[in-house]
């Protein structure tokens, strides 16, 4: 043993996340690079400082946490917010089975539900149904159903002519139409009634 001493760094102390008021963070993208330690300022999972984050990331910034969400929600809404597309009635269905529907109503004769599984924050799948024309769009799971009933108003008035459906999908048959339209079926046993 020698008796020099050990260059050892201080520990660093452990912290909550919410002791973390800086990070680095790429334009762009939907996540952080690291958080950084207050106590030495170098990177929490991996002790880099900014010359190593650079070397990995050319484009990478300091900044607050604040700063780094605001950016990181506007990047997401811009990637994964869309627009009214017409679909067709199997993926529709699909849809609507897949899980649990959330807020599933009709508004203004369209039928609407969001998937309950979120794409990013509160973004989500949204199906509707106007008449036979199916459409999906991806916004805020809170949109109310009108709105969504407004806009796909406006979409299938704007496209008059429907998307084209492959001929290989399931279509809709005369039962489901009529389960749609609440109409008893004339086959169906009364109450009590044997199957």
């Amino acid at each position: 043993m020698t008796d020099e001493p050990i260059n050892e760094k201080p520990a660093r102390r452990r912290l909550s996340y919410e002791a973390y008021t800086e990070c680095w963070y790429v334009p762009g993208e939907t996540h952080i690079v690291d958080l950084i330690h207050p106590d030495d300022g170098l990177t929490l999972h991996f002790s880099e400082d900014a010359a190593a984050i650079r070397a990995r990331y050319a484009d990478a910034r300091r900044m607050t946490c604040n700063e780094a969400w605001t950016a990181i929600d506007a990047t997401a809404l811009a990637k994964y917010q869309t627009g009214i597309v017409e679909v067709d009635e199997a993926r529709f269905m699909e849809a609507l089975n897949v899980l649990p529907p959330v807020g599933w109503t009709t508004k203004a004769g369209v039928e609407s539900f969001r998937i309950s599984e979120r794409i990013w924050g509160n973004i989500t799948d949204i199906y509707a149904r106007l008449g036979n024309r199916y459409f999906k769009l991806a916004d805020d799971i809170r949109l109310p159903a009108s709105t969504v009933a407004e806009r796909v108003a406006a979409f299938a008035a704007a496209n008059s002519k429907p998307v084209s459906v492959d001929p290989s999908e399931p279509h809709r048959t005369a039962e489901t139409e009529r389960r749609l339209a609440g109409t008893p079926s004339s086959a169906a046993p009364e109450p009590g009634e044997a199957s």
